[in-house]
């Protein structure tokens, strides 16, 4: 859950750089397409802005994820991560193969048989890797957490970097973890922050490669995860409040011109 404090400070930060961008955008600016221009007169420009928004705020949901988490006292780490370690000629070849197999979809995802097969390649010619994580977490248990953090329509260059990174934590990890306790001691996620469709997640980009509730969380499994139950609950009233000041400011704005 999220404390009172946080709540405000992210509607705080989140209602100033919303402000930021309204004051600073021209709002006057046309489309350059007649067809949108002409029929939509001034609101033409209102999707231009909304988008270059969302990509603004883009790099803000890894500070709101890293917050939440070092709130919740299950974690006793939290943080963006530069993970160390080696990787042998054979391991690397192992996950290049699985994750093209995977993208031409000649094979499923299966986060389990995924780590096995990383488990049972040779280890000889190991070098030396470093690997830069989103987030990473880890609990009182000792578990640790590997996320890399996406929206929910990456490129397809983004999600096989992805992929890879988190496979290649596994064979970094494999010299000091059994494989049977492998899922007891570490995850490796891709999470998406939230889903832009209605009903279940499903892009055709990341749904081959990361498998639903193993390798892929989505918004309230994300979010839930770092906060505990009910943290995107709370973070979608947030929304609401940010929405109930901000909504007045965009119609008076864009009445101006």
């Amino acid at each position: 859950m999220i404390s009172k404090t946080l709540k405000e400070e992210i509607k705080k930060e989140l209602i100033q750089k919303i402000k930021d961008k309204i004051e600073s955008y021209n709002f006057s600016k046309k489309s350059g397409n007649p067809f949108i221009d002409i029929i939509f007169g001034r609101f033409s420009n209102i999707k231009t802005f909304i988008h270059s928004t969302a990509t603004m705020l883009g790099s803000y949901y890894e500070i709101i994820a890293r917050k939440i988490a070092q709130e919740n006292p299950e974690f006793i780490e939290v943080k963006k991560f530069v993970f160390s370690g080696k990787i042998s000629d054979s391991e690397s070849a192992t996950i290049k193969n699985l994750v093209k197999d995977l993208e031409e979809k000649k094979t499923k995802t299966d986060y389990n048989n995924e780590i096995k097969s990383i488990y049972s390649a040779k280890e000889h010619n190991l070098i030396d890797t470093k690997i830069t994580i989103d987030l990473y977490l880890k609990n009182k248990k000792q578990k640790e957490f590997f996320i890399e953090m996406k929206g929910p329509d990456p490129n397809k260059k983004e999600v096989r970097a992805a992929k890879e990174d988190l496979l290649n934590i596994v064979a970094m990890k494999k010299r000091a973890i059994k494989l049977q306790d492998f899922n007891n001691k570490v995850a490796i996620l891709f999470g998406v922050y939230y889903n832009n469709k209605d009903k279940e997640y499903d892009n055709w980009k990341v749904s081959p490669i990361f498998e639903k509730d193993k390798g892929l969380i989505v918004q309230e499994g994300f979010w839930d995860l770092l906060g505990g139950k009910g943290t995107y609950a709370e973070l979608f009233l947030i929304l609401k409040e940010i929405k109930a000041e901000i909504t007045p400011l965009i119609e008076k704005t864009i009445n101006k011109f």
